[in-house]
């Protein structure tokens, strides 16, 4: 799908407002437009690189900045601690990050999650005359797998039924709401990425959601198994997504560590899934 003309339009009105603002010396699209993945419902990630000494004020004013780029319905520090705002625009409103970097962390850069098209879809404006476009060509075409599966492995097998068991005895004593949010944000966040494990589809492992791309990589089958872990209402409802999630899990456990001779905490998952299952 194409991308919208109100987002290119946006993004043009962004770096207008970049190129006449002498505080900010580089502006980075570190998104998926960077990597040609951009469509009509993407937003903007757009990283700022702003002179050390005018850091502090641009980080305290940003909204004032940012309001003559359009009419902008939000402005606020996101979870992950820097701007993100919505601005106003047909046929929906469009979603911009602004990530804000000092100067002087331009080596920071060659470690970003990002494996851009070219230099270019990546560093939109640069006035440091080689230093931040030296570090962005880095990490063009950089690989975004996992560096160690067995790592990964092990991590995402132990969140996944340490917080199952966690949900479960939540669930126990009544708390329904706790349950289902631990479960879903950390124990199928750790499945989600046991299944992508599972299915070798890790080229964007580094920089992504746990599920970006399932529906795609998985069999219709597991796909099937993988809706059942949807928690329905009350705690019969909770109760039915744990258990489907511990069947799923085990499976996937087992199969990834039988193909790679990885130890995996069998024992504990044959007693959570015994206790969801009696």
């Amino acid at each position: 799908m194409p991308i919208s003309p109100a987002l290119m339009a946006l993004r043009e009105r962004i770096l207008t407002a970049v190129r006449d603002d002498p505080r900010i010396v580089s502006l980075i699209d570190y998104g998926s437009s960077s990597e040609g993945r951009a469509d009509e419902w993407s937003d903007l990630d757009f990283a700022l690189f702003i002179r050390d000494g005018d850091f502090d004020d641009f980080s305290a004013s940003w909204r004032d900045w940012a309001r003559q780029c359009g009419d902008m319905l939000l402005g606020y520090i996101g979870y992950v601690g820097h701007p993100w705002a919505i601005f106003a625009a047909e046929p929906m409103p469009l979603r911009v990050d602004f990530d804000l970097f000092r100067e002087s962390d331009v080596d920071g850069l060659r470690n970003w999650p990002n494996s851009p098209l070219s230099v270019d879809t990546f560093l939109i404006y640069d006035s440091t005359n080689g230093p931040i476009r030296e570090a962005a060509a880095s990490l063009v075409g950089k690989d975004l797998h996992p560096a160690d599966p067995r790592h990964e492995f092990d991590r995402d097998c132990g969140d996944f039924w340490y917080f199952l068991l966690f949900s479960y005895c939540k669930l126990r004593r009544g708390e329904v709401w706790n349950a289902r949010q631990v479960f879903h944000i950390v124990a199928m966040e750790a499945l989600l990425r046991l299944l992508r494990l599972s299915a070798g589809a890790t080229d964007r492992w580094e920089g992504s959601q746990s599920a970006w791309n399932i529906e795609n990589v998985l069999s219709p089958e597991t796909l099937q198994r993988l809706e059942r872990c949807v928690p329905g209402d009350g705690g019969a409802g909770v109760m039915a997504g744990l258990t489907s999630a511990a069947l799923l899990g085990r499976d996937v456990c087992h199969d990834l560590a039988q193909a790679n001779k990885w130890e995996w905490p069998r024992r504990l998952a044959d007693r959570v899934t015994s206790l969801l299952t009696r």
